[in-house]
């Protein structure tokens, strides 16, 4: 049986899927006036763009990891650690959550937004919606404007490849550091008991 707050995970993985891709759908439709279909299989070959998107999204991971293993980070580190050692997801969920995010937002985000604000004010609204962008916290800000540097990759492989490509780089980067921060969890429970 599930948690409480793995099932309001799952819950909200589902609900960034659907709703965020639904809101995407409505902004291509209305506001920019392109069939989905259109959007949808615009951009290079397919294998390419999946191509482009492991690597891009294995290697926002190498870097990301490198820049919060940093001393300055410890505290941010530790938070997100905190955050995935009290879901305790398995790597079937840490899968389920990261395609339900990587599809939903990067629908939303990428294919609805960036088109109507452009690239780099649609990855600023994307991490400030995740609320890395915080007032009373510099080391999250800064990891915040890091990410802010990785969505607009994001942004630049949607506008170049096609939207599979950031998609795929996404749900990579997701899976990822998931991965390790449930690693580092467990470790620290390990040597804690």
């Amino acid at each position: 049986m599930l948690s409480h707050a793995r099932r309001k995970m799952l819950y909200l993985s589902w609900l960034t899927l659907f709703g965020m891709s639904a809101m995407g759908i409505l902004l291509i439709k209305y506001l920019q006036q392109k069939s989905v279909t259109e959007v949808a299989l615009h951009g290079k070959p397919y294998l390419l763009q999946i191509t482009v998107g492991l690597f891009f999204g294995s290697l926002t991971t190498l870097v990301a990891v490198a820049f919060i293993q940093g001393k300055r980070f410890r505290a941010v580190r530790e938070f997100f650690v905190q955050i995935i050692g009290d879901l305790n997801p398995g790597l079937s969920e840490i899968l389920i959550y990261s395609v339900c995010a990587g599809v939903g937002e990067e629908i939303l985000f990428r294919a609805g937004i960036q088109p109507l604000i452009g690239v780099w004010p649609a990855a600023l609204l994307f991490v400030l919606l995740h609320g890395y962008i915080h007032p009373y916290n510099f080391n999250l800000t800064l990891y915040g404007f890091f990410l802010v540097v990785i969505s607009g990759g994001f942004g630049y492989l949607f506008k170049f490849f096609g939207l599979w490509s950031a998609v795929t780089a996404h749900i990579v980067y997701d899976v990822a550091m998931f991965s390790l921060l449930r690693y580092s969890s467990r470790v620290n429970n390990s040597t804690n008991d």
